[in-house]
């Protein structure tokens, strides 16, 4: 059992609640507050192979069978267990310690058929922790990117782009005043890509990368926040990142005319425009003004994309701090929140939200992708049930008291238009 011993004396020095090895993947290890990779990688042969030294006959019948097992082992007067999930050519294995509490189901990470250039492979020794979601410091930190990802991101802004594009197999692309250019040297392989998103990437947004194909998250790459949208394509994995501010504007910045006038008031605030065009900038321009006004502020969205230092603002991420935006619009209510903003209405979850807030009688802030306030309130209840959508429209349009059309002109230089209903 020396092998996995190496493993165990990880969990017990770093004060880790679990450890997650995956064949030819860096060593993941667990803590209540999240994941963090460390910089050892477990071969599959070797990952077999240990297994195979370990485990009882019963639980080896069950893995020969390619389906998952669970048992226990000893250590040092310690128990754990071992859950095993065996697929061809990748297997997944779970160390707990017996009697701690699981942070969270199974978290498979994108698969890489090499590993990353510079990781020891196999031979464990003293484990160390890459720099990732979590800093050395703390664990509670924000999530920080790599070395890559921070010199793609420097460049991008740099060029005054509002978004990157890694695609497998191609070179970064840009996107500046609206249009696509080529923004890296070289290509960038699929494993490259699952590499340096998948250390960055919180453990919900690389689950739903490896089973559904798609994920979301953020993070700060020291010069503001980046929004990252994975995706998988017929090349491989691929990601979309959006380039944000470290803090909001003052409206001062963004010239909105007639839109603070409407902070002072009731009813609903739209923001519009085209996506990428600006949306959530404008949107925390606003929630910062509200704070500076002693505003208590709800914000709800999915996620956090710029965060606000004022203390009369709340932000909660849907997933992590309120199951559903419903849910969080029903406990910003009940706080009597002075105004609750919606990050994105996209979905049936958001929208009903969002005419729940408007039904409180508070201020109410969201964004939508439409061309104009009158077509966001339309695209808004579509995602309504049909029998809903007529009262939904009615609310809506009656709280209205104006838009925020954002669009972006030539050099990427952004235009805030506020105009009143049916602009």
């Amino acid at each position: 059992m020396a092998k996995l011993d190496a493993y165990l004396r990880s969990i017990e020095k770093f004060g880790a609640s679990g450890a997650v090895l995956s064949s030819g993947q860096a060593v993941t290890l667990r803590f209540p507050t999240g994941d963090r990779n460390a910089t050892q990688v477990t071969p599959h042969d070797q990952l077999v192979g240990m297994v195979r030294e370990l485990a009882p006959p019963a639980a080896l019948d069950t893995i020969d069978q390619n389906r998952p097992a669970l048992f226990q082992i000893e250590s040092e007067g310690r128990r754990y267990s071992v859950a095993v999930a065996p697929r061809p050519g990748m297997w997944q294995v779970i160390i707990e310690p017996v009697g701690a509490t699981s942070t969270r189901a199974p978290t498979p990470v994108p698969v890489r058929e090499t590993p990353p250039a510079g990781v020891p492979v196999g031979d464990v020794g003293e484990m160390t922790i890459e720099r990732g979601q979590y800093g050395d410091a703390a664990l509670d930190v924000e999530p920080t990117g790599t070395v890559t990802l921070d010199q793609l991101t420097r460049s991008a802004r740099q060029a005054r782009a509002t978004d990157v594009y890694l695609q497998t197999g191609a070179v970064a692309m840009h996107r500046v005043g609206g249009e696509i250019v080529q923004g890296g040297s070289a290509p960038m392989d699929a494993e490259a890509i699952s590499r340096e998103l998948g250390i960055v990437a919180t453990p919900e947004a690389r689950e739903g990368w490896s089973e559904r194909g798609i994920g979301t998250f953020t993070y700060n790459d020291g010069n503001g926040r980046v929004r990252v949208t994975l995706g998988r394509d017929h090349r491989g994995p691929n990601a979309a990142l959006r380039l944000l501010p470290e803090e909001a504007p003052g409206l001062d910045r963004l010239s909105m005319g007639k839109a603070s006038e409407w902070l002072g008031g009731r009813g609903l605030i739209l923001i519009v425009g085209a996506a990428g065009a600006g949306k959530t900038v404008a949107l925390h321009a606003l929630v910062r003004a509200l704070g500076e006004r002693g505003k208590r502020v709800v914000t709800i969205e999915h996620p956090i994309e710029i965060h606000h230092a004022a203390q009369s603002i709340s932000q909660r991420a849907v997933g992590d701090h309120v199951p559903s935006a419903t849910a969080g619009v029903a406990a910003a209510t009940a706080e009597a929140a002075d105004a609750i903003a919606i990050g994105d209405v996209n979905s049936a979850d958001a929208a009903t939200a969002l005419v729940d807030a408007v039904l409180g009688g508070g201020l109410v802030l969201a964004t939508v992708t439409a061309p104009s306030g009158t077509l966001a309130v339309e695209r808004a209840v579509s995602w309504l049930d049909a029998g809903a959508q007529a009262l939904g429209r009615s609310i809506l349009g009656e709280a209205l008291l104006g838009a925020v059309k954002v669009s972006v002109g030539r050099g990427g230089a952004r235009a805030y238009e506020a105009s009143t209903r049916s602009g």
